[in-house]
């Protein structure tokens, strides 16, 4: 009966333990980046909800107030569009206020001072706010936002001639590791999303 050399057995553990050291770097980042894809995923669905959410509660509200609507000679008239931004500005507020870097302040009034950035227009070719600026409380993001920005077409109408609120976001989603080291920057990703909703008043 031949007897191996009990160092032979170390060896395999050592060799083992050192396949392990090199490879758990790497297992490690699969599983942050499998996570991070998961996060960055429901951040997107929540965005996009939130600019749904607040384009149709603004369609909703011109379309209720449409009696009492002012004219451009009214000088209720700008105020009236804001309170249209105000109220959309609010619900895209509210809705992704469960993200991590949403900056959400129950107030009164409701505010999200910087993400989610939120701008808003009403296409009736009347909204005289429909200038690339967000209301009181809100932000239109840093230039990594590159939807966020002046030069809307307020005096668009959809193809059967109804108006229509757009709102767009920006947020600012920040993953779990960076890999600025190594030459890529995953540490910030800008999601933006636009919505738009019909008035259609049947």
């Amino acid at each position: 009966m031949r007897v191996l050399p009990s160092h032979r057995t170390s060896d395999n553990r050592g060799q083992t333990m050192v396949e392990f050291v090199l490879l758990l770097p790497i297992l490690l980042m699969l599983l942050l980046g499998v996570a991070d894809f998961g996060r960055v995923f429901h951040a997107g669905v929540v965005i996009e909800s939130a600019s749904r959410a607040a384009a149709e509660a603004a369609a909703l509200e011109y379309l209720r107030t449409e009696d009492v609507r002012p004219a451009p000679a009214d000088p209720d008239f700008t105020a009236y569009y804001q309170r249209l931004h105000d109220a959309a500005s609010a619900v895209a507020c509210q809705e992704a206020r469960p993200l991590p870097n949403a900056t959400y302040s129950n107030g009164p009034p409701i505010q999200c001072a910087q993400w989610p950035a939120v701008l808003v227009c009403v296409h009736d070719g009347l909204d005289p706010l429909c200038d690339a600026t967000p209301v009181s409380g809100y932000s239109a993001g840093p230039g990594e936002c590159g939807e966020m920005t002046p030069g809307w077409d307020a005096t668009r109408v959809d193809p059967r001639g109804n108006p229509f609120v757009e709102v767009r976001l920006c947020y600012r989603f920040t993953t779990l590791f960076g890999l600025q080291a190594v030459g890529l920057n995953l540490g910030d990703v800008y999601l933006e999303q636009t919505a738009v909703f019909t008035v259609a008043d049947y």
